[in-house]
């Protein structure tokens, strides 16, 4: 059973993962998510965080290459409901102000609504 799913909701592109975040299974993300935004051409990716219990260097070496990717296309990427530990990672490695940051999302969320939650 994979620990990655992907799917599109409302012309969104929702990625979920339920482990930690590190090692082989960042890369697997990394290029599933790439795969799947660049075949779509989605505008906004989802990375949905909330049962990532923890991430390693690989992990936040993913979600850098990631979101600089998708930058790069014009593309935005929000990374959805981190738990704290996760969130703690970014916030020692001070990214997590590169990022669009966002708790209480979810995928029946209008596309604009999901551009404007941001994390303060």
């Amino acid at each position: 059973m994979s620990r990655i799913a992907i799917t599109n909701r409302q012309g969104v592109l929702w990625a979920h993962v339920a482990a930690v975040l590190g090692g082989p299974l960042a890369l697997e993300l990394e290029a599933a998510i790439l795969e799947a935004a660049n075949i779509g051409r989605y505008a906004v990716t989802v990375l949905d965080l909330a049962q990532v219990p923890g991430m390693d260097s690989s992990g936040v070496g993913a979600l850098v290459r990631l979101q600089t990717a998708l930058a790069t296309k014009g593309r935005r990427l929000i990374l959805a409901n981190p738990v704290p530990a996760v969130a703690n990672e970014l916030r020692l490695r001070d990214l997590y102000g590169f990022f669009q940051v966002s708790r209480d999302i979810h995928p029946d969320m209008d596309p604009e609504e999901l551009l404007l939650a941001r994390d303060a």
